[in-house]
C-alpha cells in the first residue's frame, strides 16, 4: 500500500491564518496536521508517499524535505500545481505516481481511525474506490446500507453520512476519470454509469476536518479535556498548557488553553478556549475561542 495527501488547497475557509501558513502546516498542540498524517503513514508501515502542492508551496516543500531528512525510510514525491486543480486533477495529474492501490488523505484531516480495518475491508470489497463515511457535519453521502455502496454525493437527508476525507482507490479506475477539478463529481459520474463505490461507515472513531477556524480549535478542546486521544500528538495531563515563560503580571488562563514557546502575554490578560502560535504577541485583554499569532 502506498499514500497520497491532498495537500494543495487555499484554505479560504481559514483567512486570515493561511496567509501565514498553508493548511497542512497548521499546528496541533505545536506539532503540524501533515506530519501528524506523516506519522501515522510510517507507523503502519507506509513508506511511499505522494503530496501536491500550491499554496505557500515553498513553506510546505522546505517542511517535506525537512521531515524527509528525519525519516530516510520515507519516499516523498512532490507533486507542484502551477494552477490549482481540485482534487479531481490533482490525481490526474499525478497518475503516474498511482502504480498500486492507494490510501488517499486529505490533509486537514485529525482522526485515531484504525486504517488496517479498511485495508482489510477494500480487500474484500471487489470495489475500485472504497470511501470511509461516518455519522459527521455534513450528512450528504446517500448510501445503500444493505450493499454498503454509496448512491449519490452532495445530498442532504437525513440517513446520510460524511465523507471522512480518507479513502483507497485501485489504480485502474483512473483511466475511466474524466478530466474535472472536482473527485466528487467524478465519482458521481462513474456511479451513474455503473460503476461501484464502496462505503466503509465507522462511527467508533474521531474525524475532525480542521478546515474551519471553529474545529481547529475544538480539535485542541478534544484532545486536551481527553476526550479523545491522538497517539501522535504529545500527551498533556493538564487541560491548561502553557509552554511560554514570557507573561506578565495578572494573566489568567481558563477552561482549556495551548500556548506555545516563545508567546509574549502582556499584564491583565485573560485567556479561555486559546491556542496561540510560536512567537505570538498577547496584548493585555480578554480573549476567548480565538487563535492567537
Amino acid at each position: 500500500m502506498q499514500a497520497f495527501i491532498l495537500s494543495a488547497g487555499k484554505g479560504t475557509r481559514l483567512l486570515p491564518y493561511t496567509n501565514v501558513l498553508p493548511k497542512p502546516l497548521f499546528p496541533i498542540l505545536g506539532k503540524p496536521i501533515i506530519e501528524i498524517i506523516l506519522d501515522q503513514l510510517k507507523n503502519l508501515g507506509i513508506t511511499f508517499i505522494g503530496i501536491n502542492t500550491f499554496h505557500l508551496k515553498e513553506k510546505l516543500i522546505n517542511f517535506l524535505k525537512s521531515y524527509q531528512e528525519k525519516n530516510p525510510q520515507i519516499e516523498i514525491r512532490i507533486f507542484e500545481e502551477r494552477e490549482l486543480m481540485g482534487t479531481g486533477g490533482a490525481i490526474i495529474n499525478a497518475k503516474n505516481f498511482f502504480k498500486k492501490e492507494t490510501l488517499i488523505i486529505n490533509s486537514d484531516i485529525l482522526t485515531n481511525f484504525n486504517f488496517k480495518k479498511l485495508f482489510h475491508f477494500f480487500n474484500q470489497s471487489f470495489s475500485p474506490i472504497v470511501m470511509v463515511l461516518y455519522k459527521g457535519e455534513n450528512n450528504n453521502v446517500e448510501v445503500d446500507i444493505n450493499f454498503r455502496t454509496i448512491i449519490s454525493f452532495r445530498n442532504q437527508k437525513e440517513n446520510n453520512f460524511t465523507f471522512a476525507g480518507i479513502q483507497i482507490i485501485d489504480p485502474q479506475i483512473i483511466r475511466y476519470f474524466p478530466f474535472k477539478k472536482d473527485l466528487i463529481e467524478i465519482y458521481q459520474n462513474l456511479i451513474n454509469q455503473g460503476i461501484k463505490i464502496s462505503a466503509y461507515i465507522e462511527n467508533n472513531s474521531y474525524f475532525k476536518d480542521i478546515g474551519n477556524i471553529k474545529n481547529y480549535l475544538k480539535a485542541h478542546e478534544d484532545i486536551l479535556i481527553k476526550k479523545v486521544n491522538i497517539p501522535e500528538t504529545d500527551f498533556y495531563s493538564e487541560p491548561i498548557v502553557v509552554k511560554t515563560k514570557k507573561i506578565g503580571n495578572n494573566v489568567v488562563f481558563k477552561d482549556w488553553v495551548y500556548i506555545e514557546e516563545e508567546t509574549f502575554i502582556e499584564k491583565n490578560s485573560q485567556l479561555s478556549k486559546v491556542v496561540t502560535w510560536k512567537g505570538a504577541y498577547i496584548k493585555s485583554g480578554i480573549y476567548e475561542n480565538q487563535v492567537l499569532i
